[in-house]
């Protein structure tokens, strides 16, 4: 979770300098101005998909909230909304975040585990109507998990060092913030989680790649 948080913050930045740099220069002064605010929806874009992990409302873990081209569309659409009516450029770039870091969270679910101890089911593409098969090319707390979180993280402190803006103390407390959280996920994820969905993928993973 931790991860996905960080890489949408991190999308979110590199889209509002895209946005006021390339896509629409004029906008710079407002899109700066606003940039603390569009990292914090990038940030909560990467949380959104996982909602579904509330199975027991109802819910289907990397199904009922993962949209991989929906989420796409949805970000594009808005970024190109926001650049023909450059007068709700404020409002409409959050929602673009939040869809960005959205779809990056279910695009890398992809190259991660599965759902019900099932690899044919990676994540559910809703205007596909069907599961897509996870490419098991990440287990679950292993290396390459943690280069991803350790580089996510660098992004994530530096990009905060321009965003003061956002707190009085500025970069510290939002370092601080994810600090706290990365930490919460990864106590949750070695303490409860890892050693089920390491034994399990890593058994498919050897199976995948013909090691035994």
């Amino acid at each position: 979770m931790s991860t996905h948080m960080a890489y949408g913050f991190v999308s979110a930045y590199s889209l509002a300098l895209l946005f006021a740099t390339v896509i629409a220069p004029s906008s710079y002064p407002v899109i700066m101005s606003i940039t603390a605010w569009l990292v914090l929806a990038g940030f909560l874009g990467g949380i959104v998909p996982d909602v579904d992990s509330l199975e027991s409302i109802g819910f289907v873990h990397k199904k009922t909230c993962h949209f991989i081209i929906g989420y796409l569309i949805a970000a594009g659409g808005l970024v190109i909304l926001a650049w023909l009516v450059p007068q709700y450029q404020v409002s409409i770039l959050p929602v673009a975040c939040v869809a960005l870091g959205a779809w990056l969270h279910s695009f890398m679910d992809i190259f991660d585990g599965f759902n019900d101890d099932d690899p044919s089911k990676g994540i559910y593409e809703h205007l596909y109507f069907g599961w897509l098969r996870s490419r098991q090319k990440i287990a679950f707390g292993g290396t390459w998990e943690w280069i991803l979180q350790a580089f996510a993280a660098l992004c994530f402190i530096a990009i905060s060092a321009n965003l003061s803006q956002l707190f009085m103390l500025g970069w510290q407390v939002s370092t601080i913030a994810y600090g706290v959280i990365w930490g919460t996920s990864v106590l949750y994820d070695v303490l409860v989680r890892a050693k089920k969905r390491q034994a399990v993928e890593l058994k498919y993973i050897r199976g995948y790649r013909g090691v035994r």
